[in-house]
């Protein structure tokens, strides 16, 4: 038994927030597999992962002190389902039926491990694998490792090789006690230097004004705020963030960081805008192949007053770079220093705004190609979509950067409707695509930010969309003919 890391309980605090939901944080991945190998060839190389990564094997309980403790099963077993499809049925259909099942079937936390397994056959082959574990037990980070793993070892078990061993790295009770080390401790100690000097030039709240929520059917599921979540697929958005990034010198993130700042700070007649970053921690070489809960939530704080939206975009890249050096927390003791900063200023200070870009590394980077004439970049906006999602977080508004495919990019924002209703939601969004269009085919930069922003963006007299009906999604109906467990050691 060990003490929880920073980020396993900053994952455990939002887990406690969603009850009665403690499915919330559930997390998956799936990949197409080579028609090759056995059923049992997949579950065997699932299991050698979850001998190999003590995250997915791992459980939580509170100590007599009340500290948040960590404990990790040397042998057991894990949930494992194989699925076969039936006349008419795809793989993807049995994904997608298991995939709803398992965002409403919670893991317990003290009871490992945190991970279930799904293999999809078509015939006697395997067509598809996927696994769901729950969050505080893997990031997307990690869950993109353990996919590349899984197709690793799998290929070496099916053609007869012996797989190169993986990467030395990190397991969570190491991290614990690193964090307790005097390194652990001096580093934790800057970053909460970092959160009094965020906490002291933070808005209030960005939306100072909420108002009632839209209307539409109670989900009785819910336990929080009604959401609303809405997606934009751009070709045009990719094109002008590449000329941006060139221009300006900065990554194709801090562009995007700047537009979502400039649009949200702007609407609240604000001088800066907050957000909470969502930080990798995995600066270190140790780190960068280890499979946990590595990610957490850091405020940055984005200066609105730059007479062009250049000088706001490298502030912004700065204050990242910064906040991401920062990105390792104690998450009860930013709570406390928030709530203190709080009652020194007499009102609360709302920090319930997320930006992700959960793109690949090599996808956020300045982009060094030939930059697209202006004309084609306008152009481009005749094919953008948008259109209501399931995408669901507990924040007031979250905002992701997602790839889509070549060429595109999906941006996804959710908020709560008392702050943003469902059209605001959208014209947010088309407002994003408006004002980096506008920027990149303006190289002279002379409209000053402000009434950029505005134009980009303008503010809706009513709010007309009803909440979109739940229970649309598509759920598949391929039958489950084995169900059972599988032992690791």
């Amino acid at each position: 038994m060990a003490p929880a890391t920073c980020a396993q309980r900053h994952m455990w605090n939002l887990i406690q927030r969603q009850l009665p939901d403690a499915a919330f944080y559930n997390e998956g991945l799936w990949t197409e597999l080579p028609a090759r190998g056995t059923p049992q060839d997949v579950l065997d190389t699932f299991a050698e992962l979850v001998g190999q990564y003590e995250s997915l094997r791992t459980a939580f309980a509170r100590a007599p002190d009340g500290s948040l403790t960590q404990h990790v099963l040397r042998t057991g077993h894990f949930e494992a389902e194989i699925r076969t499809t039936g006349p008419g049925e795809s793989p993807q259909d049995a994904l997608r039926a298991w995939q709803c099942r398992m965002r409403h079937t919670a893991f317990d936390l003290a009871t490992a491990p945190l991970f279930r397994a799904m293999v999809v056959l078509t015939g006697n082959t395997p067509a598809l694998a996927a696994f769901c574990v729950s969050h505080i037990a893997a990031d997307l980070m990690s869950m993109r490792h353990l996919i590349g793993e899984l197709t690793r070892l799998l290929d070496a078990r099916t053609t007869g090789r012996h797989p190169a061993p993986p990467p030395a790295a990190r397991q969570p009770v190491e991290q614990a006690h690193y964090e307790r080390s005097r390194k652990g401790r001096a580093l934790l100690a800057r970053s909460h230097d970092y959160w009094r000097r965020q906490l002291a030039s933070a808005p209030p709240s960005l939306f100072p004004a909420r108002r009632s929520r839209a209307t539409g059917p109670p989900d009785p599921g819910r336990a929080g705020p009604e959401h609303y979540s809405a997606a934009m697929n751009s070709q045009a958005v990719p094109l002008a963030i590449t000329i941006l990034s060139r221009r300006w010198r900065v990554s194709g993130s801090a562009v995007l960081l700047t537009a979502v700042a400039l649009l949200l700070g702007n609407r609240a007649h604000l001088p800066a805008c907050t957000l909470r970053l969502l930080t990798a921690n995995r600066s270190e070489p140790e780190l960068r192949t280890a499979v946990a809960n590595l990610h957490q939530e850091v405020p940055v704080t984005v200066p609105l007053r730059g007479e062009h939206v250049a000088d706001i975009a490298r502030g912004a890249f700065a204050a990242c770079t910064t906040a991401y050096a920062h990105g390792l927390f104690d998450p009860d003791r930013a709570e406390e220093l928030t709530r203190a900063a709080g009652r020194e200023r007499g009102t609360p200070i709302d920090l319930s705004y997320c930006f992700n870009d959960i793109r690949n590394a090599h996808e956020r980077r300045a982009d060094t190609s030939t930059p697209p004439p202006a004309h084609a970049v306008r152009a481009a906006t005749t094919a953008t979509t948008i259109e209501p999602c399931d995408f669901e977080e507990a924040e007031t508004f979250f905002f992701v950067v997602v790839s889509y495919r070549p060429g595109w990019l999906r941006l996804v924002a959710d908020a709560d409707t008392a702050a943003l209703a469902p059209d605001e939601v959208h014209s947010f969004l088309r407002g994003v695509e408006r004002l980096l269009v506008e920027l990149a085919c303006e190289p002279a930069e002379s409209t000053p930010p402000a009434e950029l922003a505005t134009r980009a963006w303008p503010e809706l007299r009513h709010s007309r969309m009803a909440m979109p009906q739940a229970g649309g999604a598509a759920t598949g109906t391929a039958r489950g003919d084995c169900h059972g467990h599988t032992t690791w050691q």
